[in-house]
């Protein structure tokens, strides 16, 4: 093997020793369900908590939306609420919603969860911080974001800027396969 192949190993290891968390380090992961009906209910819940999570994509049976709150909660398919401090994910399922929440300890009140460490305690997540380009690029600030390969799709971004939005995320992962993802931020620049 050359020495630059030992190299890339030996990057490759330390990398993953850094990425490895410590118990201290562990995100708060809870889970659960709700009726349908209990919807505006569980993200009165949670708005307490929005403040750190300025994200909020809707994603409707007929389009999506960055907004406070959807336009259309009874076609609401699924939804993503991100930022620093976690990020809160839903999808219908049926006549019920899922929901997970990765991120910094919160207080919630009035719907069942369960703790992920509660079950697994044993558990050892690996973190990376990564990012992806959005689709679209703008021009200037007063033109919308466009992209020939989703031209019809409205692409629309909760930042002011010009060129290319990027989402940044830590992804964790348990024994090499991806476990869980905290979207954290949306922005023109890349990691």
């Amino acid at each position: 093997m050359s020495d630059a192949s030992n190299d890339f190993f030996t990057r490759l290891y330390e990398k993953m020793q850094q990425a490895k968390l410590s118990d201290s380090d562990r995100p708060a992961i809870l889970g659960g369900e709700f009726i349908p009906d209990q919807l505006h209910a569980f993200l009165d819940a949670w708005q307490a908590h929005w403040q750190e999570m300025p994200y909020r994509i809707w994603e409707h049976v007929s389009h999506i939306e960055f907004a406070d709150l959807p336009t259309q909660p009874e076609f609401l398919e699924r939804a993503e609420i991100f930022g620093e401090s976690g990020h809160l994910s839903l999808r219908r399922d049926g006549n019920r919603w899922l929901w997970h929440y990765i991120g910094t300890s919160v207080s919630f009140n009035g719907f069942a969860f369960e703790d992920f460490w509660q079950k697994h305690p044993t558990c050892h997540l690996y973190r990376y911080a990564e990012s992806v380009i959005l689709w679209g690029d703008r021009k200037d600030t007063s033109s919308p974001w466009h992209d020939d390969r989703v031209a019809a799709a409205n692409l629309t971004y909760p930042i002011n800027t010009t060129g290319r939005v990027y989402l940044h995320f830590w992804r964790y992962t348990e024994q090499g396969r991806t476990a869980f993802v905290w979207y954290r931020a949306l922005n023109d620049r890349p990691a």
